[in-house]
């Protein structure tokens, strides 16, 4: 089967640079909306066959765009929401560093921002989704909308890499990227592409 991991479109928090709350309101910007038409557009042909999406309001709303233009059904699912930062949501990521930078890898994963969640735990709820995913989409090109944070966080897991390999990956808006599974092994296709962006730039 294929494993299309797809970013959520623009929002304003991160045209500002902003942490994303838990539950957060906001809505995709008129380029966010248009970045999931075209990244919609560029899936039809792969003809995925099923689509999954966080719950988070960003990322139904860029799945419901997507699933309207592919004619596949979307499936909201609990779990793939990004990480819960907890006091640290709506501040700037630069803010945030100042906070982890000190802290070894160990104490940084194991860290639970005020209020919050921490690394370890999003990691296996979002593992847990993931394989239940797999499970019900066996043999079927599948389609998964979540957030840069979720995508960054996984991938250890896809590349059976250590903690670290999760600073390598930065997903932009509307990217996609692609892995076959088979016999249980994830072999990386495409990582981070927005070459179907760029005819709106």
């Amino acid at each position: 089967m294929k494993l299309i991991l797809v970013r959520h479109g623009e929002t304003e928090k991160n045209v500002r640079g902003k942490l994303h709350s838990a539950t957060d309101p906001e809505v995709l910007t008129k380029k966010g909306r248009q970045q999931m038409e075209l990244t919609a557009k560029h899936l039809l042909k792969i003809r995925p066959s099923s689509i999954y999406c966080s719950k988070e309001r960003r990322a139904s709303e860029s799945g419901k765009i997507v699933a309207k233009i592919l004619k596949a059904p979307l499936s909201p699912i609990s779990g793939l929401e990004e990480r819960n930062w907890g006091d640290f949501a709506n501040k700037r990521w630069g803010e945030v560093r100042k906070i982890l930078d000190p802290m070894s890898l160990e104490e940084r994963y194991k860290y639970i921002p005020p209020n919050g969640e921490s690394w370890e735990k999003a990691e296996k709820r979002m593992v847990n989704v993931i394989k239940k995913i797999l499970k019900e989409s066996r043999n079927k090109t599948t389609v998964i909308i979540s957030h840069g944070g979720t995508i960054r966080i996984l991938m250890p897991f896809f590349l059976k890499a250590s903690i670290e390999e999760t600073f390598k990956h930065n997903p932009d808006n509307a990217s996609i990227t692609i892995f076959d599974y088979f016999g249980g092994k994830f072999k990386t296709l495409i990582l981070n592409d927005t070459s179907h962006l760029r005819v709106s730039e």
